[in-house]
């Protein structure tokens, strides 16, 4: 672990055992909206990761380096998770407020629905997929990011979801969910260093396993 990722990882740690505690004591008019700072922040870091993946997937295809496949790859898997974790806390908080875990007739929940499916695909496409492998992955996740903005743009027409920057929060509260969405991209920072660097150590150490 390079010393910059242990600086990101050690600050990541501290704000988010800082924010959870926050989270917790903080003042609330509904004690339901607790969740948002969770909810938010890994929508946020999802929408991050994907838009990593995004951009690496751009570049392999411009410059063919594996590398940049791997990165796609790596920070797609991660999006997937925080993805997965914010629609689970979003189906709580809906239940919450509105009596039900899922609505289709709510907009964004059906988008974030297929943004975890076409997602999901690629996954299984990546173990289908042979000859040109990394080529096919980077087309099909230059394709899968469109639901990415599709999703957060939902939010401005669902009919029960808040609005994005509707929410009335006191200072404390926007504070702490600024400190959550900071920590929750720090251990994202961190999962990516340490994913990327182990995945081509093992790569590497293949290679000269077969040069013998």
């Amino acid at each position: 672990m390079g010393k910059l990722t242990k600086i990101a990882f050690l600050i990541g740690a501290i704000l988010l055992i800082y924010g959870t505690y926050k989270a917790y004591t903080l003042p609330a008019k509904i004690e339901s909206y607790r969740i948002v700072f969770f909810h938010v922040p890994s929508a946020i870091t999802a929408y991050l990761a994907f838009t990593i993946s995004f951009i690496s997937s751009i570049s392999y295809l411009q410059s063919e380096n594996l590398r940049r496949d791997l990165l796609a790859s790596i920070s797609a898997k991660y999006g997937f998770s925080m993805a997965l974790a914010a629609f689970v806390s979003g189906a709580i908080w809906a239940k919450i407020t509105w009596g039900a875990y899922f609505n289709w007739y709510e907009l964004r929940e059906v988008i974030v629905l297929l943004l975890l499916f076409v997602y999901a695909v690629y996954f299984s496409l990546r173990n289908v997929v042979e000859g040109d492998k990394a080529k096919v992955s980077a087309i099909y996740l230059i394709i899968a990011f469109l639901t990415v903005p599709f999703s957060y743009i939902a939010g401005f027409f669902s009919p029960l979801h808040p609005r994005p920057f509707e929410s009335d929060f006191s200072l404390e509260w926007l504070i702490n969910l600024l400190t959550m969405i900071l920590a929750f991209s720090l251990l994202y920072s961190t999962y990516l260093a340490l994913e990327y660097n182990i995945a081509k150590n093992q790569k590497a150490h293949k290679t000269q396993e077969s040069e013998v």
